[in-house]
């Protein structure tokens, strides 16, 4: 954390106006980095990773509260990550912000001590919803888990033994997603299974699946710790 951050942003509110972002670009992080920041207080990492981070509201608030020292961010859009970069500029926060499509991009020598995510949330959102437009938003739609499985199946490299990664995901236990009372999105079995079997074979393990609250009780959010695998 910045000195003069912490004389000038006392809270979430007031530091997250600092964030380059527009509308369009958001997918949650920013009402998510707060809890984010909750669930890692106390704790101390050398370089985060924020995947799929859009303006990085979720990452950069880690480095302003002094969780972690420095940040990575990947995004596959690059407006995304000419904001992360003028937000790091603004603050001179240490960020290595990477336009990639998942890890395609990064170089091979970064490492990772902590890795941060929302993710898209959603595998194959209902047409016939009124919000069935989102289909083809990258947001939230992750058709077929493929951002998903591409991203577990290329982080370990990254990592060391002792990393920790927290990935927020809606709904991981249901194979159906209601919202407006209407189904949203219609998944070909638990998601919590599929991402089992993309850590597992990855030499990463699912330690828990804590669940956390916005306010609202239709959807299950929930917070996935990964941890390594056995060595």
């Amino acid at each position: 954390m910045q000195e003069d951050a912490a004389l000038d942003h006392t809270n979430y509110e007031s530091w997250v106006k600092t964030v380059v972002s527009t509308p369009d670009l958001n997918g949650g992080g920013v009402i998510l980095a707060p809890i984010f920041g909750k669930m890692l207080e106390g704790k101390k990492f050398n370089t985060a990773l924020e995947w799929c981070a859009g303006p990085a509201w979720i990452g950069l608030w880690l480095l302003e509260t002094g969780i972690c020292d420095e940040l990575v961010t990947v995004d596959v859009n690059e407006k995304s990550v000419g904001m992360v970069e003028e937000t790091a500029k603004k603050h001179n926060y240490k960020v290595r912000s990477y336009l990639s499509d998942n890890l395609n991009s990064v170089p091979k020598w970064e490492r990772f001590n902590l890795v941060v995510s929302n993710p898209p949330n959603y595998c194959n959102i209902q047409k016939s919803h009124p919000l069935g437009f989102l289909r083809d938003d990258l947001r939230p739609s992750d058709i077929d888990w493929k951002i998903h499985g591409n991203f577990y199946n290329s982080i370990r490299p990254y990592l060391f033994d002792d990393s920790r990664m927290f990935i927020s995901e809606v709904s991981p236990y249901d194979k159906e997603v209601y919202l407006g009372g209407k189904l949203y999105d219609l998944r070909p079995k638990s998601p919590i299974k599929e991402f089992v079997e993309m850590t597992e074979k990855n030499n990463l393990r699912i330690k828990k699946a804590t669940p956390y609250s916005l306010g609202s009780d239709e959807v299950d959010l929930r917070m996935l710790e990964i941890e390594m695998g056995n060595h």
